[in-house]
């Protein structure tokens, strides 16, 4: 049985950089970009105004009291510069217009008074020049790094892309998933359970975090607890994915007949049996055409921790993005956990003014799925000691 920390850098070690496509903008949202996206153009490519008002030369404001200015035109958004050549007079100016030549000072619409010909300044308005004026490349030059290999698009990211003149960009190919159930007892969600089964619930939970993660397609099978219906199964299914997502029938029961029938398939396993709870059954190897297969624990908290800790870094990894560390945040409650195992703590979220802390809020057991539904995910605590107290610092992994 190895650890937690030796199964997930072993799963990094073994997983293989996804190929790229090509991605109109519009639709690459959650996407992992493969490329590096640089500025075309200095931002804001002009001296932008950011009021509405009237636009003018700071020589006018050489006395006190009101001022007031002819109006000579109108600089109006998208518009080609024009250009202020007496100090008495004065454009009236939209916000997103160039700074026309010659002015320096912008009167918000809220300072003036006019009659249509002319512009009075209220007496009180301080003009200082430039301080309505967003300058020509102060958000960046003209070459500079804007988003890089690895970040996704989010929002913000599209919009930047999309300033740069990114129709279509570089993205990594999204994997086919298959999520495989197996068990004897599973219905499916749409049928009437008999006393002694249970709807499956596993795989949609499961399809559910992929979706969410947007980092996969998926595809829902399921096989009952008959060796030569596992095999013939897996068969076909390891033709044609990219990424296997197994529960349930890995541990040891007579029945658990997953890691036989991977083994007589050419399946390599990696490993098998980590230290942790839940999850202490997982297993994880390679098929023939060097695509990952995860097989979860079939108990319902099992698979989707063993998903979040180790099956959703790595098809980050796969993508090309950037992992990062967990967010490390205060234990708001004493816990004890004896067994020497890592241990997977399902937490609540509590911010009362200070810094986030966490709250202990453990299911009832590895089959408690209704059990977490209050909490936003869990936190990693090590095998060594026993007793973890308030205000230790731990690692957290959010549901998604």
């Amino acid at each position: 049985m190895i650890s937690v920390k030796e199964a997930f850098s072993t799963i990094l070690e073994h997983i293989e950089v996804l190929p790229t496509e090509k991605c109109a903008l519009n639709m690459a949202v959650g996407r992992v970009l493969r490329n590096d996206i640089l500025a075309d153009r200095d931002l804001p490519p002009y001296d932008r105004v950011m009021m509405d008002g009237i636009a003018a030369k700071s020589e006018a404001f050489t006395k006190k009291g009101p001022l007031t200015l002819k109006i000579v035109g109108n600089q109006s958004a998208g518009a080609v510069a024009k250009k202020i050549s007496e100090k008495d007079t004065c454009l009236e100016i939209a916000t997103g217009a160039v700074l026309p030549d010659g002015a320096d000072i912008i009167v918000p619409v809220e300072e003036i008074t006019t009659d249509g010909k002319t512009a009075t300044i209220d007496e009180g308005f301080e003009a200082i020049p430039r301080r309505y004026v967003h300058g020509k490349g102060t958000d960046c030059e003209r070459g500079e790094l804007l988003l890089k290999e690895g970040d996704i698009l989010g929002a913000k990211e599209i919009a930047v892309a999309a300033s740069c003149g990114a129709a279509e960009v570089l993205v990594s190919s999204r994997p086919r998933v298959a999520i495989i159930s197996t068990g004897d007892e599973l219905v499916d969600i749409d049928q009437i359970p008999q006393p002694h089964q249970i709807r499956r619930s596993n795989s949609h939970s499961l399809a559910a975090a992929l979706e969410a993660s947007g980092l996969g397609f998926s595809k829902l099978y399921h096989f009952p607890d008959e060796l030569d219906a596992v095999r013939e199964g897996l068969a076909g299914i390891l033709s044609s994915s990219e990424v296997l997502i197994l529960s349930g029938g890995v541990s040891k029961g007579k029945k658990d007949y997953l890691p036989g029938a991977l083994a007589d398939l050419g399946v390599q396993k990696v490993f098998h049996w980590v230290a942790q709870r839940p999850g202490k059954p997982f297993w994880f190897g390679l098929g023939s055409s060097g695509q990952p297969v995860f097989a979860l624990p079939g108990n319902p908290l099992s698979a989707l921790t063993c998903f979040h800790r180790y099956v959703l870094p790595a098809l980050r990894s796969m993508a090309a993005q950037v992992l990062v560390s967990p967010v490390e945040l205060v234990l708001g409650g004493d816990y004890t956990f004896r067994p020497p195992l890592t241990c997977f703590l399902p937490v609540r979220l509590e911010n009362k003014g200070g810094p986030s802390e966490v709250l202990p809020d453990p299911a009832g057991n590895s089959g408690d799925f209704a059990g977490i539904l209050g909490t936003d995910g869990f936190v990693e605590l090590s095998a060594e000691p026993t007793e973890f107290s308030r205000g230790e610092i731990v690692p957290f992994w959010p549901w998604l």
